[in-house]
């Protein structure tokens, strides 16, 4: 295992709680679903590289695989959050 595909897993990880803390809370938090969805992004990218690098072990490609189902499940489950961090970033400008 090397850095980015370690780190790619870490993002993801942080993602993923990051989501949980918003699902757990009794009130919809613009800051903490945008935070998960920034970390994803970030796990995303660092995955990329380590592909790009060829970094020795298959993390790197769990790291993305695991990236689009748990983005698929959030969109299943919780279509609305997608629907609202999308709407709140449209209305930042």
């Amino acid at each position: 295992m090397k850095l980015f595909s370690v780190l790619s897993i870490g993002m993801l990880v942080l993602g993923v709680f990051f989501f949980g803390l918003n699902w757990s809370m009794d009130t919809y938090s613009d800051l903490i679903v945008l935070l998960g969805f920034i970390s994803f992004l970030i796990g995303i990218v660092l995955s990329f590289i380590a592909i790009a690098k060829q970094e020795g072990g298959i993390l790197k490609f769990f790291s993305l695989f695991s990236f689009f189902i748990v983005l698929f499940l959030i969109t299943w489950f919780e279509p609305f959050q997608v629907i609202r961090t999308i709407a709140w970033l449209k209305n930042l400008n």
